[in-house]
């Protein structure tokens, strides 16, 4: 599958948000502390690498509002940017989401009418 078809609102494009979405919410539900691991604390006191992720993670967050902000159409984009900054991806995939499939939807009935 060309990566052409990513590029504007299609079907295969929306089963690549909500698998992110599920493998995302599998991982938070089914992610277990291992023995030994520092935690997410002490991981960012002791690690700089850590930390630049950390805060790339909160830069990407914000891209990702803003860009739903702004080329989003459906009154969900603004609920989800505020929402996608405080738990980043669970707010902005569904969104992402969303609005491809309301795209898609719009431009059925177009053809229809």
């Amino acid at each position: 599958m060309p990566l052409s078809d990513y590029a504007r609102p299609s079907p295969a494009r929306i089963r690549l948000f909500l698998s992110l979405l599920l493998m995302l919410v599998l991982t938070a539900v089914f992610g277990r502390r291992r023995p030994g691991e520092l935690g997410t604390r002490e991981s960012l006191r002791h690690s700089s690498f850590t930390r630049v992720m950390f805060m790339d993670i909160g830069a990407l967050s914000t891209l990702g509002a803003l860009y739903l902000v702004v080329n989003g159409r459906t009154p969900v984009r603004v609920p989800a940017a505020v929402a996608s900054l405080c738990v980043g991806s669970f707010a902005l995939l569904p969104a992402l989401a969303f609005e491809d499939w309301t795209a898609l939807r719009e431009e059925r009935g177009e053809r229809q009418e």
